[in-house]
């Protein structure tokens, strides 16, 4: 299996932007020092980041970009088709669940469920709205491994249980409930208004920055 560290496994998304953007700018090869500059990290780490995934760059030209791209594309799994639903079809929900970019990516949102009576029957996207109560079964139908959260918080666990029992091991948490799953079953949060807060931080630090 492949192995990498966990810092370098987090540049590994910033990398594959950085190669799509200048591979669509019709670039060929890009070097470790202009990823370096990018990512505003030290060089030396790119060319590690790089030996870890057994990408060997060629000299005054650097990394082939399209050979790059494709080794970070296998090492995510991004080659394999993600069948997903979304849990939720509030506002948020409806945004992902209709979200073009995620299929470039691998992953298909094959389902969007609710609870609500006035949305289920209704059409998000390409997908009509099904009772929440059929979640584990649609897990089962469709072999489910990722389930895509965006309810109510308070919602949030009994949902995560009903779809980890059907078969579910991978959570994609766009709540603010701290989910308990088994061992095997992998969260991630994504804290929409922690990412604010730090935001807010800044905005405050600077504006009261005195001026001369």
């Amino acid at each position: 299996m492949d192995t990498i560290s966990k810092a370098a496994f987090r540049r590994l998304p910033r990398y594959h932007q950085i190669l799509s953007a200048y591979e669509g700018l019709g670039r060929e090869y890009i070097s470790s020092r202009e990823l370096s500059e990018i990512l505003e990290i030290n060089e030396t780490l790119v060319r590690k980041d790089m030996a870890d995934l057994q990408i060997r760059g060629k000299q005054n030209q650097g990394y082939s970009i399209s050979t790059l791209r494709h080794r970070i594309e296998e090492f995510l799994g991004l080659q394999d088709i993600t069948e997903a639903l979304v849990v939720g079809a509030g506002h948020l929900g409806t945004a992902l669940a209709t979200y073009a970019g995620f299929e470039q990516y691998g992953l298909k949102i094959v389902g969007v469920l609710d609870n609500d009576p006035s949305k289920i029957g209704s059409t998000i996207g390409s997908h009509e709205v099904t009772s929440i109560f059929r979640l584990a079964s649609m897990v089962q139908k469709h072999d489910i491994k990722l389930i895509i959260l965006t309810v109510p918080k308070d919602h949030a666990q009994e949902l995560t249980d009903i779809a980890v029992k059907a078969g579910v091991v991978a959570v994609w948490n766009f709540t603010p409930q701290e989910l308990h799953v088994p061992d095997g079953v992998r969260i991630r949060n994504e804290q929409i208004v922690g990412g604010f807060m730090a935001l807010s931080h800044y905005l405050k630090n600077i504006s009261s920055t005195p001026t001369e």
